[in-house]
Protein backbone atom coordinates (compact mmCIF):
# COMPACT_ATOMS: atom_id res chain seq x y z
CA UNK A 1 0.00 0.00 0.00
CA UNK A 2 1.43 3.35 -0.67
CA UNK A 3 1.71 6.19 1.69
CA UNK A 4 0.32 9.24 0.91
CA UNK A 5 3.01 12.50 0.53
CA UNK A 6 0.00 14.91 0.63
CA UNK A 7 0.89 18.29 2.82
CA UNK A 8 -1.28 20.55 4.36
CA UNK A 9 -0.81 24.28 5.27
CA UNK A 10 -1.24 24.93 8.54
CA UNK A 11 -1.45 28.89 9.95
CA UNK A 12 0.85 29.76 12.64
CA UNK A 13 2.03 32.91 14.49
CA UNK A 14 4.90 34.92 13.25
CA UNK A 15 6.52 34.71 16.70
CA UNK A 16 5.92 30.71 16.98
CA UNK A 17 7.40 30.33 13.63
CA UNK A 18 10.54 32.19 14.81
CA UNK A 19 10.66 30.47 18.11
CA UNK A 20 10.15 26.85 15.71
CA UNK A 21 13.23 28.37 13.40
CA UNK A 22 15.39 28.79 16.09
CA UNK A 23 14.91 25.60 17.90
CA UNK A 24 15.11 24.01 14.58
CA UNK A 25 18.09 25.82 14.02
CA UNK A 26 19.78 24.32 17.14
CA UNK A 27 19.07 20.83 16.90
CA UNK A 28 20.67 21.00 13.39
CA UNK A 29 17.14 20.06 11.72
CA UNK A 30 15.03 21.43 9.08
CA UNK A 31 11.70 23.44 10.15
CA UNK A 32 9.41 20.59 8.36
CA UNK A 33 11.37 17.69 10.41
CA UNK A 34 11.46 19.64 14.09
CA UNK A 35 7.90 20.03 13.19
CA UNK A 36 7.10 16.56 12.41
CA UNK A 37 8.92 14.92 15.20
CA UNK A 38 6.85 17.70 17.72
CA UNK A 39 3.53 16.40 16.03
CA UNK A 40 4.14 13.10 15.88
CA UNK A 41 5.00 12.95 19.72
CA UNK A 42 2.18 15.37 20.98
CA UNK A 43 0.07 13.06 18.96
CA UNK A 44 1.57 10.25 21.42
CA UNK A 45 1.10 11.89 24.49
CA UNK A 46 -2.72 12.18 23.27
CA UNK A 47 -3.35 9.20 22.59
CA UNK A 48 -2.06 8.30 26.22
CA UNK A 49 -4.82 10.39 27.78
CA UNK A 50 -2.45 13.48 28.62
CA UNK A 51 -2.74 16.91 27.18
CA UNK A 52 0.14 19.05 25.92
CA UNK A 53 -0.18 21.09 29.26
CA UNK A 54 0.50 18.16 31.33
CA UNK A 55 3.38 17.38 29.11
CA UNK A 56 5.21 20.73 29.55
CA UNK A 57 4.56 20.71 33.44
CA UNK A 58 5.69 17.01 33.80
CA UNK A 59 8.91 18.24 32.00
CA UNK A 60 9.71 20.64 34.21
CA UNK A 61 8.52 18.77 37.38
CA UNK A 62 11.07 16.15 36.20
CA UNK A 63 13.73 19.10 35.41
CA UNK A 64 13.81 19.99 38.68
CA UNK A 65 13.79 16.88 40.32
CA UNK A 66 16.96 16.19 38.40
CA UNK A 67 18.36 19.94 39.57
CA UNK A 68 17.51 19.14 43.09
CA UNK A 69 19.08 15.54 43.07
CA UNK A 70 15.78 13.35 42.83
CA UNK A 71 15.66 9.63 42.49
CA UNK A 72 12.99 7.26 41.55
CA UNK A 73 12.72 4.42 44.04
CA UNK A 74 10.79 1.47 44.11
CA UNK A 75 8.33 2.14 46.60
CA UNK A 76 9.00 -1.24 47.92
CA UNK A 77 12.37 -0.13 49.16
CA UNK A 78 11.37 3.21 50.06
CA UNK A 79 8.84 1.60 52.27
CA UNK A 80 11.59 -1.04 53.73
CA UNK A 81 14.28 2.24 54.33
CA UNK A 82 11.46 4.24 55.94
CA UNK A 83 10.87 1.99 58.31
CA UNK A 84 13.75 0.96 59.51
CA UNK A 85 15.20 4.30 59.74
CA UNK A 86 11.89 5.29 61.51
CA UNK A 87 12.52 2.31 64.22
CA UNK A 88 15.95 3.72 65.32
CA UNK A 89 15.66 7.59 64.69
CA UNK A 90 12.55 8.57 63.74
CA UNK A 91 13.48 12.17 65.00
CA UNK A 92 16.04 13.05 62.84
CA UNK A 93 15.06 11.25 59.27
CA UNK A 94 11.75 13.43 60.12
CA UNK A 95 14.30 16.67 60.66
CA UNK A 96 16.55 15.48 56.85
CA UNK A 97 13.01 15.50 54.91
CA UNK A 98 11.75 18.40 56.52
CA UNK A 99 15.43 20.06 55.37
CA UNK A 100 15.12 18.40 52.01
CA UNK A 101 11.55 20.08 51.66
CA UNK A 102 13.63 23.41 52.53
CA UNK A 103 15.44 23.41 50.14
CA UNK A 104 13.15 22.16 47.77
CA UNK A 105 10.83 24.86 48.50
CA UNK A 106 13.03 27.55 48.07
CA UNK A 107 14.13 26.39 44.49
CA UNK A 108 10.39 26.31 43.59
CA UNK A 109 10.19 29.34 44.99
CA UNK A 110 12.79 30.89 42.68
CA UNK A 111 12.16 28.28 39.52
CA UNK A 112 8.43 29.00 39.22
CA UNK A 113 5.85 32.04 38.65
CA UNK A 114 3.77 30.27 41.19
CA UNK A 115 5.46 28.42 43.62
CA UNK A 116 2.28 26.98 45.18
CA UNK A 117 0.69 25.48 41.71
CA UNK A 118 4.27 24.07 41.19
CA UNK A 119 3.99 22.39 44.62
CA UNK A 120 0.99 20.26 43.12
CA UNK A 121 2.31 20.08 39.80
CA UNK A 122 5.28 18.41 41.73
CA UNK A 123 3.71 16.41 44.06
CA UNK A 124 1.58 15.18 40.77
CA UNK A 125 4.38 14.11 39.03
CA UNK A 126 6.69 12.93 41.33
CA UNK A 127 4.65 10.57 43.90
CA UNK A 128 2.85 8.18 42.33
CA UNK A 129 1.69 6.63 45.79
CA UNK A 130 -0.41 9.26 45.80
CA UNK A 131 -4.26 8.55 44.52
CA UNK A 132 -5.05 12.00 45.44
CA UNK A 133 -3.68 15.53 45.26
CA UNK A 134 -4.28 19.03 45.99
CA UNK A 135 -3.10 22.10 46.65
CA UNK A 136 -5.26 25.42 47.15
CA UNK A 137 -4.10 28.83 48.03
CA UNK A 138 -6.93 31.32 49.58
CA UNK A 139 -5.83 34.58 49.81
CA UNK A 140 -2.65 34.44 52.40
CA UNK A 141 -3.46 30.66 53.47
CA UNK A 142 -2.55 27.41 51.56
CA UNK A 143 -3.57 24.17 52.29
CA UNK A 144 -2.17 20.74 51.08
CA UNK A 145 -4.09 17.77 51.11
CA UNK A 146 -2.84 14.25 49.82
CA UNK A 147 -4.68 11.20 49.90
CA UNK A 148 -2.61 7.53 49.49
CA UNK A 149 -3.96 4.09 49.65
CA UNK A 150 -0.41 2.97 50.25
CA UNK A 151 1.35 5.20 52.46
CA UNK A 152 2.55 3.74 55.94
CA UNK A 153 2.10 5.86 59.03
CA UNK A 154 5.62 6.62 59.15
CA UNK A 155 5.49 7.52 54.68
CA UNK A 156 2.78 9.52 55.61
CA UNK A 157 4.83 11.52 58.68
CA UNK A 158 8.01 11.73 56.74
CA UNK A 159 5.85 13.43 53.47
CA UNK A 160 3.92 16.19 56.21
CA UNK A 161 7.29 16.95 57.08
CA UNK A 162 8.92 17.04 53.58
CA UNK A 163 5.52 19.23 52.68
CA UNK A 164 5.92 21.52 55.86
CA UNK A 165 9.43 21.99 54.43
CA UNK A 166 8.90 22.79 51.04
CA UNK A 167 5.97 25.32 52.00
CA UNK A 168 8.25 26.91 54.78
CA UNK A 169 11.00 27.51 52.00
CA UNK A 170 8.22 29.22 50.18
CA UNK A 171 7.35 31.29 53.61
CA UNK A 172 4.90 30.03 54.84
CA UNK A 173 4.14 29.04 58.51
CA UNK A 174 2.41 25.32 59.38
CA UNK A 175 -0.87 26.51 61.26
CA UNK A 176 -2.61 23.16 61.27
CA UNK A 177 -1.82 19.25 60.35
CA UNK A 178 -4.57 16.35 60.63
CA UNK A 179 -2.59 12.99 59.88
CA UNK A 180 -4.16 9.91 59.55
CA UNK A 181 -2.13 6.35 57.84
CA UNK A 182 -2.20 7.45 54.17
CA UNK A 183 -3.78 11.04 54.27
CA UNK A 184 -1.80 14.76 54.98
CA UNK A 185 -4.56 17.67 55.50
CA UNK A 186 -2.01 21.01 56.10
CA UNK A 187 -2.54 24.30 56.27
CA UNK A 188 -0.12 27.07 56.08
CA UNK A 189 0.06 30.80 56.69
CA UNK A 190 2.21 33.46 54.42
CA UNK A 191 4.32 35.05 56.67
Amino acid sequence: MAQRKDKKLVSVSYDLVEEITKAARRRGETITKFLEEALTQAVKVTSAGYDLKQLGQFFEVMYAQKILGGAFVPLDVLNFLTATSCKTDRENVANVWFESGKWHGKYLKERFYDPVKALEDFLEASRWDLNEIEVKRFGATARVRCVSTVLSDDATRLLAKFIEGIMQGFGYKLQKCELLKGMIVQEFLDE
